[in-house]
């Protein structure tokens, strides 16, 4: 899958660009252990603008709701979130302040693909972070998505969201991630 992507280039004249998904890094990968730098060159730029539009397409590509850049092997400190009517980009992103009530939802991840994991997350929080055009935006999210936001910068501080969950939960939820990709994979051999 791939699309063309239209970018307005500082000399004003509009360039088409094919753009396509970015690979997936697999859980075992050393970068998704690493804490990611800040990102420090200046916004808005071009090359941002298509990692952006490449991390947005991988993600739909694989049904997510986040990805962080390291899970595509990019080493800024930068993810993507959203669905169909709601989608940013967030540059250095933080936790100004969080919910002291918290609950548990299952949360997955695309590194680790059938893995689903109870996590125990802040109910809301209050996130700051840079979007694309440098604007410094500060926003209240709430359940699913303070939960997505949470979990990607876990990414980028080199936290998988296997480690909020007790070893024996983890080992349960692995053998039933490991059942159902034999499922599916039997279901594709007899198509």
């Amino acid at each position: 899958m791939s699309e063309t992507l239209i970018i307005d280039t500082t000399s004003g004249i509009f360039k088409e660009e094919r753009i396509d998904p970015l690979p997936l890094l697999s859980e075992t990968h050393p970068m998704l252990k690493m804490a990611l730098e800040e990102y420090k060159t200046p916004l808005p730029n071009t090359p941002l603008d298509t990692l952006i539009a490449r991390m947005k397409m991988t993600m739909k590509l694989y049904g997510g709701i986040g990805l962080s850049a390291n899970q595509v092997g990019v080493m800024h400190r930068l993810f993507v979130m959203g669905s169909e009517d709601f989608f940013i980009a967030c540059i250095n992103p933080k936790v100004i302040e969080q919910s002291k009530e918290t609950e548990i939802a299952i949360e997955g991840c695309l590194s680790f693909p059938g893995l689903q994991l109870k996590v125990e997350r802040p109910k809301w929080i209050i996130a700051e972070y840079t979007d694309a055009d440098g604007q410094l935006q500060q926003n209240k999210f709430e359940g699913i998505t303070a939960r997505c936001y949470l979990h990607e910068l876990d990414h980028m501080n080199g936290v998988c969201y296997t480690s909020h969950v007790k070893p024996v939960a983890l080992q349960m939820a692995r053998q039933k991630a490991e059942k159902l990709v034999k499922k599916i994979i039997r279901n594709q051999k007899k198509k």
